[in-house]
């Protein structure tokens, strides 16, 4: 297997809400009021931040309707699909992936993750002609096992340790329509992500055609000495001779061409296996997704910051803020995440939290809930992330 490709970090938190919470009331000592608290300020937050999207979820809909492959209903004389227009829409794609703490895949990455996936014994490329632009994004890497057959294990196989991604986003248009399709995938090992690729070309690699040329080359070498001898003995013989070198060359080319399709037969398997078992959304769908995926982050981001600010005096910038915040997470649930203390402490910020936000103090509990709660009900908040998107682009 290939060396890995240089990835970005990982800000996604893989703990459910409800497990942060359970985790946070049974530490009363270091959370104090917060543990005591802990339903009444999960349920403020959740409010707020549900609002958020709400709104946000209304215009992503609309934007995208007329650009939904799978869309059902018909042309609408307001819905051109100008290349502004797609531009616009793939901007606000990638704020989605954002914020529900997708990283992109950049085009130096995809080349190292695209040159990963040599090692099933083919040469990928994705043709430029046919897509008009391809984005990746990925969210959480960890490992896990694969069964793989090898020559000591020819039936059974051996496992194999491989690194996967939890979350695949592929956002692309083919060049020859206006659509905008939409997929997401889950737990895609590093070297099966150019199976999922649209028009994504399997070509024999410089070794492939070197095998079925050089075979028979490398064959002809030691048959030609031998025949040299054997044209001594007679033209009968050399003639039989040949007919056998020849059926030998064509042999060995033959044997490298059934290698190299087999290749192409565990790709199309892969490819077959990751569509309709590891598909978790397409187009409208992923869209749903992803924005769950916001309203989960931003709650788990806020809920994160308010615990840790609250019971730990030593926090006084934004180092030792992510810095705590990755602790009690590796501490309390044994996993590294790049805790994202610019967004939590900008959910803290904007819910107006803050006590004293150059002292890095918040306001106690209840005046929160208090707080969150207002901003619910006068929806304060209601245009946060169509507002965030529009002053982005």
């Amino acid at each position: 297997m290939g060396e890995s490709p240089s990835l970005p970090d990982d800000r996604y938190i893989p703990v459910r809400i409800e497990t942060l919470m359970a985790e946070i009331a049974d530490e009363p000592g270091r959370f104090g009021e917060v543990a005591e608290t802990i339903e009444s300020l999960e349920l403020a937050f959740e409010y707020a931040v549900r609002q958020e999207t709400a709104a946000f979820r209304r215009m992503v809909s609309r934007r995208y309707e007329p650009f939904n492959p799978a869309r059902e209903t018909i042309a609408h004389a307001e819905d051109p699909q100008d290349e502004e227009r797609i531009n616009s829409l793939r901007e606000m794609v990638a704020y989605l992936l954002d914020k529900a703490n997708y990283e992109p895949l950049e085009e130096g990455q995809l080349e190292e993750t695209l040159h990963l996936a040599s090692t099933h014994g083919m040469r990928i490329r994705v043709n430029p002609d046919r897509i008009a632009f391809l984005d990746l994004s990925v969210r959480g890497r960890s490992k896990t096992t694969r069964t793989v057959r090898t020559w000591r294990h020819p039936f059974s196989g051996e496992e194999r340790t491989i690194e996967i991604f939890r979350r695949l986003a592929v956002v692309f248009r083919p060049s020859d329509e206006a659509r905008v399709s939409l997929k997401l995938f889950r737990e895609i090992p590093l070297e099966d992500v150019e199976a999922l690729l649209p028009h994504a070309e399997p070509q024999m690699t410089r070794l492939d055609k070197l095998k079925i040329v050089g075979g028979g080359l490398g064959a002809l070498g030691g048959i030609a000495t031998k025949l040299w001898a054997v044209l001594i003995n007679g033209a009968a013989i050399a003639s039989g001779f040949m007919w056998a070198a020849t059926v030998a060359m064509v042999g060995l080319s033959i044997r490298s061409i059934l290698g190299y399709r087999h290749a192409k037969k565990v790709r199309s398997s892969q490819m077959t296996h990751h569509l309709y078992f590891q598909n978790v959304a397409n187009n409208a769908g992923v869209l749903d997704q992803l924005l769950a995926s916001i309203g989960h982050e931003e709650l788990k981001e806020a809920l994160i910051g308010y615990a840790v600010v609250s019971s730990d005096d030593s926090i006084d910038d934004m180092a030792s803020f992510e810095a705590a915040a990755e602790a009690w997470l590796k501490e309390a649930f044994g996993v590294r995440v790049d805790f994202d203390g610019a967004d939590a402490h900008e959910s803290l910020t904007r819910m107006e939290l803050w006590a004293d936000a150059e002292a890095w103090t918040l306001v106690p509990p209840k005046e929160a809930i208090e707080r969150l709660d207002k901003r619910w009900r006068t929806r304060t908040g209601a245009d946060y992330h169509v507002n965030e998107w529009r002053n982005r682009g």
